[in-house]
């Protein structure tokens, strides 16, 4: 089981391969137009797993009442949070949860700011927080990694330092892994910023629209993701999975596939809720969300064809996505080649409109659910929401292209953090 824990020596290889296989596959739907029943029994197959997933009720998470208090290590890399840090360690240590059972770290990232000097005064005011100071290597899951043999609780929870937690957080969470198959629970994630401008209110719809999605894809039996703040995981499965990939950008995505490898579950809870800050400008919006294509996309090269032992349920699901977030933008550029210079129709329309269909009813629904939007409030918001998303098209885009041409990953990059009202 070690070895497919390791780096994976041919992921460039394999997104040319698919770059390669996309833009033939398209190109021979244009070229022989008698083949374009292929595209069309393909979105047969994808609609008919998304008409069980959007149908599909979820269930909520059963919680035992009686008091499972296992000891938990909550985690929080930092690396130049001067503006955050201080807020987030003064909640950690306001949560309702037994004080000799909690175990908090700070993983000082070779900061360069004012964070040193904070943390210096934070252990003053709260000396059972525990530091660790290290040198910068490996991004997020290096200081993780560093961390982890220093900790002793059962339970994992990772925080970023932006974050802010519900007094009852672990009392909501931990109980969870009394089922011996959950190997980790994300939380619902929500925008402590969402009223800055257009741009955050817009992330806040987004976490709505992923919500939604993430409760129903559990609800079919597919697969749901963690996403980095506000995670808890089992210790005896990260041990398992040799603790976090420092060849990654996105240590939350690829420990999503990790666990799953290991047969376990991940469960998505609606409550408690954690919030975070949300990118202000376009320009880091695009550089946080080309962190998460690439880390999201080079995941699927490097537990291929590992991933092909989750189950029929899983494995559709994973295809799903995969195709429409990952292979479809990849298509669009021969498809829109072939259109606009052959007059040509576009032969992935149909995939385009299975994909508008999911995050029209997934914003809807989510903006309903979780922003008690209404009326035309609600439609409003989707359509803003719908325009919003039509930039991970050119991210995808970009990002998928760039993987088949640099030789090494990109290197990680933190969002920055200015401190938020709430």
């Amino acid at each position: 089981m070690a070895s497919i824990f390791q780096p994976n020596p041919h992921r460039r290889f394999k997104a040319i391969l698919i770059f390669i296989m996309m833009w033939g596959f398209v190109s021979l739907l244009h070229w022989q137009p008698q083949t374009q029943w292929l595209i069309v029994g393909l979105t047969v197959v994808l609609a008919v797993q998304t008409v069980r997933m959007l149908a599909a009720k979820p269930t909520s998470a059963v919680i035992d009442t009686n008091e499972y208090l296992p000891q938990v290590s909550i985690l929080v890399p930092a690396k130049n949070e001067s503006a955050v840090l201080a807020d987030l360690v003064h909640n950690l240590f306001q949560l309702n949860y037994p004080s000799d059972r909690l175990d908090i770290w700070v993983v000082d990232d070779e900061s360069t700011d004012e964070t040193p000097q904070i943390i210096k005064n934070l252990q003053s005011s709260f000396p059972a927080l525990q530091v660790h100071h290290r040198q910068s290597q490996g991004g997020k899951s290096g200081a993780l990694n560093a961390v982890f043999p220093w900790t002793r609780g059962e339970i994992i929870l990772i925080c970023d330092a932006d974050a802010i937690l519900p007094a009852n957080f672990l009392r909501q969470t931990v109980p969870l892994f009394q089922q011996k198959n959950i190997g980790a629970v994300q939380v619902r994630k929500a925008i402590a910023n969402a009223e800055a401008n257009f741009l955050t209110g817009c992330q806040q719809m987004e976490m709505a629209c992923d919500s939604f999605l993430q409760t129903h894809r559990i609800a079919v039996g597919g697969m749901s993701e963690l996403r980095g703040n506000g995670m808890l995981v089992r210790r005896q499965l990260l041990e398992k999975c040799h603790g976090w990939n420092e060849d990654t950008v996105t240590d939350d995505l690829d420990l999503c596939f990790r666990l799953y490898l290991t047969g376990s579950e991940i469960e998505f809870v609606t409550v408690p809720v954690i919030q975070e800050e949300a990118v202000t400008t376009w320009r880091k919006l695009w550089h946080q969300r080309s962190r998460w294509a690439e880390g999201g996309y080079q995941r699927y090269l490097d537990y291929f064809p590992q991933i092909l032992k989750l189950g029929w349920a899983k494995e559709i699901d994973l295809f799903l996505f995969f195709l429409l977030q990952f292979v479809l933008p990849i298509g669009l550029i021969p498809d829109l080649v072939w259109t606009i210079f052959y007059r040509d129709r576009p032969v992935l329309l149909p995939l385009q409109t299975l994909l508008s269909i999911i995050l029209t009813v997934a914003f809807i629904t989510g903006l309903y659910q979780f922003q008690n939007l209404r009326g035309w409030s609600l439609l409003w918001a989707t359509i803003q929401g719908s325009v919003y998303m039509v930039h991970w098209i050119p991210v995808m885009i970009v990002t998928t292209f760039r993987m088949c041409v640099q030789k090494q990953r990109s290197q990680w990059i933190k969002t920055e953090h200015r401190g938020h009202k709430v």
